[in-house]
């Protein structure tokens, strides 16, 4: 599988990490002398952005001028072999420059077009810039986030670009899917602010029955007690106890059998009732447990239960190490550098990543050689301006 991939940022950006990891050949083009904007994006190590070669390995780059004609006829010639093209301009700009699917499709039938935005292809605010923290904001996300009596909260990572990115994921692999039976490609159109939206999809049945008062919960949740964060004594531990056999045994656990009997406690509808009064009850207990040992209590006794880990904690886990959730991979300007393994285990091994980042035009011979151009012509678009190998 081919990928030409003109996103930028995050959201796109991420989907194409994704088909890269599970082996797609991406081609990634960046703007002649500038390249994605997400490479000035802070902070940096030996000049690259740490976001951006996070979110780029195993990609090639290719560097471009998309308004030169022979730059618009590298993307032709590319396109003719590309299963899936993928790109998150503003609104019309990929079809302004003459790439937009309408163009491409005459080329290539089959190819697989996936525009993302902030708000998709229709609405009032199709024109507006929008970014993780806008997405969180308009779909409903942040405000449903932090304290009752407190201000909304975003996520500390970028959960609508990658949420969107998985849900452009999938639409792209089911339209390729159909392209090679029926010999059509499609043009897939997906808003992140949809996509945060439907990632809240139990709000939207509470305001049918109209019981949805816009609350916040905090560290704990909406419809189960407990469920949520209790401070410990050298942090925190998430405990979920779903049914009333858990609740029991995490009574048990934890030292209070008085609590079961309590009537304020005597089942879901009850806790949930006096949710404040839960927390304050078994706080007292963990607030005197180190986390860990809150953690394996709970855990002995058949209760969902885990210490609450900082990044550096959970990637250096023992369980993190066992399933190979990071890799070592030698990376240009850094050496060697830790990035995440794809989740995804295909007969229980790892899919391993083939490079690191690449740097902006890295590839650029390489890719217009593998599309048939002639040394001679290569020379020739680098002599005009038209593409380059930047390596920043």
């Amino acid at each position: 599988m081919k990928v030409l991939d003109f996103t930028i940022a995050l959201a796109g950006v991420y989907i194409s990490w994704q088909l890269a990891d599970m082996g797609a050949e991406v081609w990634k083009v960046e703007r002649l002398g500038a390249g994605d904007q997400a490479r000035y994006w802070d902070p940096f190590i030996n000049g690259l952005s740490t976001l951006y070669t996070a979110y780029n390995k195993n990609k090639k780059s290719i560097e471009l001028d998309l308004r030169a004609p022979e730059g618009k006829q590298a993307i032709y010639d590319m396109a003719k072999e590309c299963d899936i093209v993928l790109e998150n301009f503003k609104s019309g700009s990929i079809d302004r420059l003459g790439l937009g699917y309408e163009t491409l499709k005459e080329i290539n039938p089959k190819i697989v077009f996936v525009s993302l935005s902030g708000f998709g292809a229709t609405g009032p605010l199709l024109k507006y810039p929008c970014y993780d923290a806008i997405a969180a904001a308009r779909g409903g996300l942040a405000g449903s986030n932090g304290e009752p009596d407190g201000a909304p909260m975003k996520a500390g990572n970028a959960n609508c670009d990658t949420l969107t990115g998985t849900h452009a994921l999938n639409a792209a692999l089911m339209a390729v899917y159909e392209a090679r039976r029926s010999g059509k490609g499609c043009h897939i159109d997906i808003g992140m602010t949809d996509t945060v939206m439907v990632s809240c999809g139990e709000t939207i049945m509470d305001y049918a029955r109209g019981e949805y008062k816009g609350s916040r919960f905090g560290n704990h949740d909406r419809f189960t007690a407990p469920y949520g964060l209790f401070e410990a004594r050298d942090g925190w531990v998430a405990i979920i106890a779903d049914t009333e056999e858990r609740w029991a045994a995490l009574c048990g656990a934890l030292g209070v059998p008085e609590l079961k009997d309590d009537p304020r406690f005597a089942d879901n509808a009850a806790r949930i009732a006096h949710r404040d009064e839960l927390a304050e009850a078994l706080e007292a207990v963990t607030i005197r447990l180190k986390r860990q040992e809150a953690e394996q209590k709970l855990l002995a006794a058949g209760v969902p239960a885990s210490e609450v880990l900082p990044f550096i904690e959970a990637y250096t886990s023992d369980h993190a190490n066992a399933t190979q959730a990071t890799q070592f991979v030698e990376q240009k300007k850094i050496g060697m550098l830790r990035f995440y393994t794809s989740p995804l285990r295909f007969n229980n091994e790892i899919t391993r990543i083939a490079r690191g980042t690449a740097l902006l035009g890295e590839d650029t011979a390489e890719i217009l050689q593998e599309i048939g151009y002639s040394e001679e012509k290569i020379s020739q678009l680098f002599a005009d301006g038209v593409a380059a190998s930047t390596l920043i």
